[in-house]
């Protein structure tokens, strides 16, 4: 359980709050911070482009890298992110729409450990040991457009995770936003994630605040509180819209 633990939280740290803007048509800069353990900063280049009857296709690299000290023993973990994704969205009517969404995620991790007090790495943390995980993820939900021009969603996901083993887990979620006629767009969405045949094991809030300049250029800010295990990130990012 610990394994898969570590696992999932590495999994949806640098998830995009805001993949599904009102303007899709982008592409990202941003950097955050954490206090979790194993991943102290990430950089993320990101972008997603609308094409013919109701695709979406979008795109993320990042890079992550943590340090932190365990008994007799100094540890380092960089990950590189690869991930692709296509999204179908189905309009109910002009305020609705069922959405769906299939995501593919390669992962490069590169493990370090250093001796400080005589003791022993263990095989997993062996020096510059490189290992892979791989990441896929099938959802379906619903969104809709109140008159007050809020956007509501709900979502579940379905997602299998192949590192030395297969996980599989599901995550449903609930989110809102919204943009101002001064161009502010404000969102938190909420989800469970259980591993399937137990219960939930990781709960996530996370919240984002974005100011349109203009048409075509935007810069933002995102919080996201992680429990079991307990974590928080703090970002920041710029986007230009085309």
């Amino acid at each position: 359980m610990k394994k898969i633990l570590l696992i999932l939280s590495i999994t949806f740290l640098s998830t995009q709050l805001f993949a599904e803007g009102f303007n899709d048509n982008y592409i990202q800069l941003g950097y955050s911070t954490s206090d979790y353990k194993h991943v102290d900063k990430i950089t993320t280049v990101s972008g997603s482009v609308e094409f013919g009857n109701n695709y979406l296709l979008s795109g993320s690299y990042s890079y992550e890298k943590g340090d932190w000290n365990d008994p007799g023993e100094y540890e380092t973990l960089t990950t590189k992110k690869t991930l692709i994704g296509v999204d179908k969205y189905f309009p109910l009517n002009s305020t609705t729409d069922i959405t769906s969404s299939l995501t593919f995620d390669k992962w490069k991790l590169t493990k370090t450990c250093t001796l400080t007090a005589g003791t022993d790495c263990s095989d997993s943390y062996s020096d510059g040991k490189v290992s892979y995980i791989d990441v896929s993820t099938a959802s379906i939900g619903i969104k809709n457009l109140t008159a007050s021009g809020i956007e509501i969603s709900l979502k579940n996901s379905w997602g299998r995770l192949r590192a030395t083993s297969n996980y599989y887990y599901y995550n449903p979620s609930i989110g809102i936003r919204h943009i101002s006629e001064s161009g502010l767009e404000s969102s938190a969405e909420y989800s469970k994630i259980s591993e399937f045949g137990s219960n939930p094991i990781q709960s996530r809030l996370e919240i984002g605040l974005i100011k349109h300049i203009n048409k075509n250029f935007a810069i933002g800010g995102r919080f996201l509180s992680v429990k079991e295990p307990d974590w928080t990130e703090n970002g920041i990012f710029v986007r230009r819209s085309f």
